[in-house]
């Protein structure tokens, strides 16, 4: 009975995801192969991939995600570090502070970068002031990275914090007691050892990215426009389920093969690091 606890406890949220989730994306995938006539086919998939603005899409939407993933993790990484040398009430109060903005609506954050980087923005408005050109800084890819590294780089400082905090501090002192920089330490000790953090966080990051939709309509306009907006488009306007459930398999498929290629590389990474 004891094997079987964990199982009954989690049965319930299971249920439920299977039921309002798993079971209606399955159901219009599943569709996606066959005909109105119930016969099996190809044919979505076929035109998916012999049609150049589906390649183009699949081809931003990979780029955007993984450029707003590497901008978060730049700018995620020192802050990690920062928090890792904070005490324990300073780095809850820090902490609350960059999950805060997690508790405002998405909509709402967008929204508030379009005021920011808008032709008639805050930042354009100055720039005039100051009698330089206004900027294109929304409605292309830049304002489209912007608003993910936004929305997402909390994810990714607390996934490298998590991983920070667990490294030792004895070896960052033994490390300084054999002569070794900040920089060496940083590099061949402190980031070797949050590799699960990077790993972990950049996964997450670039999952959530290329699923976005709100932030690139928002902010990228017809110039930013994803795979998720292109479902969204088949799905609600065009009434087109099929075509809606192959871009989804299409995505999903993409996603889960580029996040298990970079497991398996990282592992073998960190495995070469730890063995020298």
């Amino acid at each position: 009975m004891e094997r079987l606890a964990p199982y009954i406890l989690s049965a319930p949220t299971l249920l439920f995801i299977g039921a309002l989730f798993l079971l209606p994306v399955g159901v219009v995938v599943f569709d996606s192969f066959f005909t109105e006539a119930g016969q099996f086919t190809l044919k979505t998939y076929r035109e998916f991939f012999s049609d150049s603005y589906n390649l183009v899409l699949a081809w931003r939407t990979v780029r955007l995600s993984l450029v707003t993933t590497f901008v978060s993790l730049v700018v995620a990484f020192p802050v990690a570090l920062h928090l890792r040398q904070m005490s324990p009430r300073a780095r809850g109060i820090v902490s609350l502070l960059i999950l805060a903005p997690l508790l405002t609506s998405l909509v709402v954050r967008s929204l508030a970068w379009l005021i920011l980087l808008g032709p008639q923005g805050v930042i354009n408005n100055a720039l005039a002031e100051a009698g330089l050109p206004r900027l294109a800084l929304i409605y292309n890819d830049f304002g489209v990275i912007v608003g993910l590294t936004h929305v997402y780089v909390g994810y990714m400082v607390m996934s490298l914090m998590t991983s920070m905090l667990r490294i030792d501090d004895n070896l960052l002192l033994a490390a300084s007691n054999l002569g070794a920089s900040r920089w060496v330490i940083l590099r061949e000790v402190v980031l070797p050892l949050s590799l699960p953090g990077v790993l972990a966080g950049s996964i997450l990051v670039f999952s959530m990215c290329a699923s976005a939709y709100a932030t690139p309509v928002l902010l990228g306009g017809t110039s930013g426009k994803m795979l998720a907006t292109e479902i969204y488009d088949l799905a609600v306007t065009d009434l087109d389920w099929r075509a809606a459930g192959t871009v989804a398999l299409v995505l999903f498929i993409g996603v889960a093969a580029l996040t298990s290629a970079a497991t398996f590389l990282a592992g073998r990474g960190r495995g070469k690091v730890i063995l020298r």
